[in-house]
């Protein structure tokens, strides 16, 4: 099954930062490893910059599909595109929390 790249209520799947397969399954560790290797081969400034083009006027948000609370065997990448974002570009991804609204 392939999934479309506008998603339902004009959600729009970035697939240059969604995991491959290989997400399945790994711990923690490998999949950091993998995952940072799959960031690597991106330019950070571009990808920016496309996911702010696809979010026209709004601001992008980048969701997760993992139902909190995260720890070593429940994890997402969202925080590691973020961390990425601020590593590479000194900018500042904030944290969506609910409980503070």
């Amino acid at each position: 099954m392939t999934v479309p790249d506008h998603l339902a209520d004009g959600l729009i799947m970035f697939r240059a930062l969604a995991p491959k397969i290989w997400f399945k399954g790994a711990d923690i560790n490998v999949y950091h490893h993998h995952y940072f290797q799959m960031l690597s081969e991106l330019d950070p400034m571009a990808t920016w910059k496309k996911l702010h083009d696809l979010a026209g006027d709004h601001e992008p948000v980048l969701l997760c599909w993992e139902k909190p609370p995260f720890d070593e065997c429940n994890f997402c990448h969202r925080r590691l595109v973020a961390q990425w974002f601020e590593n590479e570009l000194g900018a500042i991804v904030p944290e969506w929390r609910p409980e503070e609204i």
